[in-house]
């Protein structure tokens, strides 16, 4: 034997593999012994293509979670323990895509390529690799761009009933990204396939999938897809704010993710708690929400905004999830089956509506003529309601009515109809000085629908130029007043026209 140091020596590279086997199988849970070295998140290989994810632990067992088929399981199977934490694919090339909870293609089209993989599970930035929020991210309703307003980097939560137009506020906010260099991510858990077809179209019928990524875990998948796909679509959207660029990611909705966390929990035989929930769903959501934020120039200089939208239960504010997410979000925007009643869209109830952190970074315009909204509509509204109890009405209270009639024909918007921030700025001046003030209704909608175009024909440049200064210098004001006067005379003299035509 020569061991000269001429010859060469095998080195053998030693993989140290933990298995175990399949005790039983539950629903979507397996009992898998003989693991003694696992951790919690840690992601497992149960062969066929079958991978889990280890959700806990019992007394001589490992509690996991079954991501796949479970056909194709059965006791006694080996499982293999893989040392790494469940990670899914990311990169550009899944914008336009719509993929599932453990980042696979699923729209149809072709297998995408990834940038590299990112962890599910994570901790959230710590506060040294933040930065200061201090962008305004307008989201197209006029009402929420004035008086609930949203930054870059904040949690904004959409409370409210069933079929009140939650999800219409988080698609249009999506849909007023375009142009405006921001990754948008539509994440469905728990909805039918036939509410995600209908969320799909509009964002098609806009144009807004050139720079959408839809994440979906729908009501016929499984639990356990449900619960972790707000974590997967957070996980696509750190990957962009780590190249620096702006994230909008809108859930829809936490609800189900907790009804989801809740099904599985009482499946790995947790003890439920308040409503049957398990004493850490505050932590399981708070954790997902704690990844939005503004960052620093050492991870990457972008910004993750979310929007939530979670569901009440006949207006009730105080339920546990609902409560549960108001207390570690940044602002939220309460719809209220009473307001839609009334007509008014989107049905927003400005008493229960705010936005902690949004006022210090909207525009000087926004902020100038929305100071007062929020009053205005609240008196509003209650002499509405009193005013339905009595015959005859005090000229003060008929004034009060007169102006919130105004308010709700000019801030009235219609689904999927998003406005610049220019002419939400028109409409709130227009509201301020009274331009229209005891003028008919019709005249009222017909500004309110046609002033834009008019202001485009007239005098071209005015929007552009308030949409970039976004403040009412002399010069702004004297034009916006007007073009705003050329057009009520144009639409008062029309009118006055067809009534001759008519006699």
């Amino acid at each position: 034997m020569n061991n000269s140091g001429s010859s060469p020596i095998p080195l053998f590279r030693i993989r140290i593999r933990e298995t175990g086997h399949i005790k039983d199988v539950r629903d979507i849970i397996a009992r898998v012994d003989s693991m003694t070295s696992c951790l919690n998140g840690q992601i497992v290989d149960m062969g066929d293509d079958v991978k889990g994810i280890i959700m806990g632990f019992d007394l001589d067992s490992v509690l996991v979670l079954v991501m796949g088929d479970i056909g194709k399981l059965r006791i006694g199977k080996e499982v293999l323990g893989i040392s790494e934490p469940f990670s899914i694919p990311v990169g550009d090339g899944f914008i336009g895509r719509m993929v599932d909870a453990q980042g696979e293609v699923c729209d149809g089209g072709e297998r995408v390529e990834a940038s590299t993989h990112l962890p599910v599970f994570r901790a959230s930035p710590p506060l040294m690799y933040r930065a200061r929020v201090d962008e305004f991210m307008p989201v197209g309703t006029k009402m929420v761009d004035a008086v609930i307003p949203v930054a870059k980097g904040q949690r904004q939560l959409i409370l409210g009933d069933r079929l009140t137009g939650k999800t219409v506020l988080g698609l249009d906010a999506i849909i007023n990204q375009r142009g405006r260099d921001v990754i948008c991510i539509y994440c469905c858990v728990g909805k039918s396939v036939s509410s995600l077809e209908k969320s799909i179209s509009i964002l098609k019928e806009h144009d807004a999938l050139d720079y959408t990524i839809v994440v979906v875990a729908t009501d016929n998948a499984p639990v356990g897809e449900q619960y972790i796909v707000p974590y997967s679509a957070s996980a696509m959207g750190e990957y962009f704010t780590s190249c620096g660029k702006d994230v909008l990611v809108v859930f829809d909705d936490l609800t189900k993710h907790a009804w989801a966390y809740r099904e599985l929990s009482l499946l790995l035989e947790r003890p439920p708690g308040r409503e049957a929930y398990p004493g850490d769903i505050f932590y399981v959501q708070t954790q997902l929400m704690e990844r939005a934020g503004k960052f620093s120039h050492e991870i990457g200089g972008g910004s993750m905004t979310f929007i939530g939208i979670a569901e009440t239960l006949q207006g009730d504010m105080t339920g546990y999830i609902p409560s549960n997410l108001s207390s570690m979000c940044d602002g939220q925007i309460v719809l209220s089956t009473a307001v839609f009643t009334e007509g008014l869209r989107p049905a927003i109830d400005f008493g229960l509506s705010l936005s902690i952190i949004g006022g210090r970074v909207q525009p000087p315009a926004l902020k100038e003529l929305g100071m007062k909204l929020r009053a205005d509509y609240a008196r509003f509204i209650e002499v509405q309601r009193l005013s339905k109890l009595q015959t005859v009405v005090a000229d003060d209270a008929q004034q009060i009515l007169d102006k919130g009639q105004v308010m709700m024909t000019l801030l009235q918007q219609e689904q999927h109809n998003p406005s610049s921030v220019a002419e939400s700025i028109i409409m709130l001046y227009t509201l301020r000085e009274k331009f229209v003030q005891g003028l008919d209704k019709g005249v009222q909608q017909e500004f309110r629908d046609g002033i834009c175009d008019y202001i485009m024909i007239h005098d071209s440049s005015l929007l552009e130029e308030i949409e970039v200064r976004l403040e009412l210098t002399p010069e702004i004001v004297k034009r916006v007043d007007r073009i705003i006067k050329s057009f009520l005379q144009e639409q008062v003299e029309k009118n006055n026209e067809q009534v001759v035509v008519t006699e």
